[in-house]
């Protein structure tokens, strides 16, 4: 355990050599990759790159990829979007975005966010599905126990209609009176599943099963 703990806590000794591969890659490569390459922290690298008077003047390499990006995707993505895409931070997409003299309209910025909220909901929406805790305080559904009922039910075989609250069941399908019972106080309906899609579902599971070998099971 001991072991493990300095393991986790040494520190990389910056040495000449080190500047060397800071002045080689600078201008090409991302700061966190030469970090991680070091075997440091980014801010280490910035600092040392300070010290050495290195600044990146003439983009080239992903560095230029980045901002042939940035320039493109401004008037759609958001800063932190751009950051992750690109594999710099979001303070640097802002920086280069003000060197190239980049604004969004109104318009685009009420698109951006409402695009960004709406993604955020579904994600929120999908944690509650799967009774996790929301990550935010974005009131997302109007009935957490409702959504959550409905995420179960799905996993265990029952099969949602188009309405969004009747449930079919099918044929061998093992049900849950608890289950349902909580359902229909909540407003769902259960019903068997219609003939012809029972008869393919049926069809289905009567198939042969196939051996791990591909050899039919009879």
């Amino acid at each position: 355990m001991n072991t493990t703990l300095q393991q986790n806590t040494k520190r990389t000794v910056w040495t000449p050599d080190h500047d060397d591969i800071l002045k080689v890659r600078f201008h090409t490569d991302y700061l966190h990759d030469i970090a991680s390459h070091i075997g440091c922290t980014r801010s280490t690298v910035c600092r040392h790159a300070r010290r050495l008077g290195l600044k990146k003047k003439n983009p080239s390499g992903r560095n230029r990829d980045a901002r042939a990006f940035i320039l493109m995707e401004y008037p759609n993505l958001a800063y932190q979007e751009m950051a992750e895409r690109t594999g710099l931070n979001k303070y640097t997409i802002t920086r280069i975005a003000r060197e190239l003299g980049l604004e969004r309209t109104e318009e685009q910025l009420r698109d951006i966010r409402s695009r960004r909220r709406k993604e955020l909901i579904q994600k929120e929406r999908r944690r509650i599905i799967f009774g996790l805790d929301q990550r935010t305080n974005i009131k997302v559904v109007s009935n957490n126990q409702k959504i959550r009922l409905r995420g179960s039910l799905k996993r265990i075989g029952y099969i949602l209609g188009t309405d969004g609250h009747t449930f079919f069941y099918y044929p061998g399908l093992t049900r849950h009176p608890v289950k349902e019972a909580n359902g229909k106080e909540l407003g769902f309906t259960f019903l068997p599943l219609p003939t012809a899609c029972t008869e393919e579902t049926e069809d289905y599971s009567a198939s042969p099963a196939v051996s791990a070998n591909g050899q039919t099971i009879n």
